[in-house]
């Protein structure tokens, strides 16, 4: 079997109506050179029977995990740790992949090997799947400092293992905050970049993380910016807060503050 070149990793947790959609979008790939690292989270409504199936269907999907839930940090933390490819990415159990994903990000960063991890546009689609538009985040500008205070760099991100490991890897302890927080410890050590296309699908519904536990994901997301303002020898001069709406506010520190 050809090495795999990419590592994607997928931990399954409750995902049974919208597991088969994500692995069909997998197997859609136009770049054939994958391995799909499906990590079982303990989940109970059979979404492992259907992880199984793909496994037994396709070599190149390996069904991982010893069913205890970890969360989401943590399966994919465990997932990543068995990665072959020289390249690392995600893919959540509910959401799909444009059938160019890889290999337009593989061109992307073959292109500029000045960057660690790229990024692309998403589309959001509802519980049924139908679109819903470009996703907001994707059109905001990049830049280290801005990702403190916005999540820009969103879906899909194709990162490059050397990076992936040279930083650490997914933080279990990051839990609803895991791919922000790895974005931003990346940002402070490799350059990042986006290719504007849509190459992924987000989906929107009531019983999704960032619904059901909005307001600690919003307080597990400015923990992570914190933790990189002290990184960065930031904190001394300035503060982060959230305002109102959720969002970071990035304010300097008033003297002897």
């Amino acid at each position: 079997m050809v090495p795999p070149l990419v590592s994607l990793a997928v931990p399954i947790f409750g995902v049974a109506r919208t597991l088969p959609q994500a692995l069909e979008s997998v197997l859609a790939q136009d770049e054939p050179r994958w391995e799909c690292l499906l990590w079982d989270d303990g989940s109970r409504d059979g979404s492992r029977a259907i992880a199984a199936a793909y496994a037994a269907r396709d070599p190149r999907f390996r069904l991982l995990g010893d069913g205890c839930n970890r969360g989401t940090a943590g399966a994919l933390a465990a997932a990543l740790q068995q990665a072959r490819g020289d390249f690392v990415a995600s893919l959540d159990g509910d959401d799909l992949l444009e059938p160019q994903a890889l290999s337009a990000m593989l061109a992307f960063l073959h292109a500029r090997p000045d960057l660690g991890m790229a990024y692309s546009q998403y589309r959001e689609i509802d519980a049924d799947g139908r679109l819903h538009g470009l996703g907001p985040r994707c059109l905001l500008p990049y830049s280290p400092r801005h990702l403190l205070v916005a999540f820009m760099t969103f879906h899909f991100r194709l990162i490059r293992r050397g990076a992936y490991l040279a930083v650490g890897g997914y933080d279990p302890r990051a839990r609803l905050a895991e791919d922000y927080d790895l974005c931003l410890r990346l940002s402070e050590q490799v350059g990042i970049g986006q290719l504007a296309r849509p190459l992924y699908r987000y989906r929107v519904h009531a019983g999704s993380l960032s619904h059901t536990h909005r307001a600690q994901q919003m307080q597990a997301s400015l923990e992570a910016a914190r933790r990189a303002l002290h990184r960065r020898g930031l904190h001394a001069h300035y503060q982060l807060e959230l305002d109102a709406q959720g969002r970071h506010v990035l304010r300097p520190r008033r003297a002897g503050g």
